[in-house]
């Protein structure tokens, strides 16, 4: 069986946070030569970026993308301890405030939205939905689901509805797939400052 090979892609309108500039090129040489770090460079919104590092990710010849923020710095070995799970599709979640709760990005679909999945410690799921960075993704997913992967929905008000990140969960489980988040892996989020 030959060891997976990861991409590590990284959204950015310009600039990536030097710590996690620095965390991506100590995880190259931890993961080397089964790596490839791309940076998708854009000015257009979120959504067109994640399916953009998608469709990179689908030209490589890698088996797994690693879906990492510019403002955000995953734990030493994460993705090495995602991979030993063999799931799918896994997450190493960063902090965020869900309806005013501080917590980390791992919701339960709840009537009318999402609320903050409790307990946040441990492998949760299987049918969470989870933020989009520090997300390891299996290349078998992306050729099931049918594009784009990634988009955002909005609302009558023209109001952000689903994020991104929410739509590519829904329409995983949608497909089948289970969603896990590995909670004694937080990263830290530079952008609010938690962790």
């Amino acid at each position: 069986m030959s060891l997976p090979r990861i991409c590590i892609s990284t959204p950015t309108k310009g600039s990536i946070r030097a710590e996690t500039s620095d965390w991506r090129l100590r995880a190259f040489v931890q993961l080397a030569p089964n790596v490839e770090v791309h940076t998708v460079i854009t000015p257009k919104p979120l959504e067109h970026a994640r399916n953009e590092q998608v469709h990179r990710f689908m030209a490589s010849n890698c088996t797994h993308l690693f879906l990492l923020d510019a403002d955000c710095v995953p734990q030493e070995q994460t993705i090495q301890r995602l991979l030993a799970y063999g799931l799918p599709i896994i997450a190493a979640p960063h902090p965020a405030m869900v309806k005013g709760e501080a917590g980390l990005m791992v919701v339960d679909r709840v009537e009318g939205g999402y609320a903050q999945h409790h307990p946040l410690y441990g492998l949760q799921g299987p049918d969470v939905v989870v933020g989009g960075s520090g997300l390891l993704i299996q290349r078998s997913v992306f050729e099931k689901l049918a594009t784009p992967w990634f988009r955002c929905l909005y609302d009558e008000r023209g109001l952000l509805a689903k994020s991104e990140d929410f739509y590519f969960c829904e329409k995983a489980h949608e497909a089948g797939y289970e969603i896990w988040a590995d909670c004694n892996l937080p990263q830290r989020h530079m952008q609010v400052g938690m962790l």
